[in-house]
């Protein structure tokens, strides 16, 4: 299994894609201080991978419990 900084790496980079992508739409950023990462962007790029889920056939509540499952197992975060 990848490193978390790996995986990190691979993930601003499937961001970044999904960013070029929608080009100018991007309005209403507002990185935290520090960070050019905006939780808006994150927030609509898993928004997408819902849809995407659905879809596929799978159900997008089941991967989001399955993705807080992974969260608290890996690094200890608990939502």
């Amino acid at each position: 299994m990848a490193t978390e900084a790996a995986r990190i790496v691979l993930a601003r980079k499937a961001l970044d894609l999904y960013l070029q992508e929608h080009g100018d739409e991007r309005r209403w950023r507002y990185p935290l201080a520090g960070s050019d990462v905006a939780e808006c962007d994150i927030v609509d790029l898993m928004m997408d991978l819902m849809l995407l889920a659905r879809a596929s056939g799978h159900d997008p509540c089941t991967v989001l419990r399955k993705t807080q499952v992974h969260l608290d197992a890996e690094i200890g975060q608990r939502c």
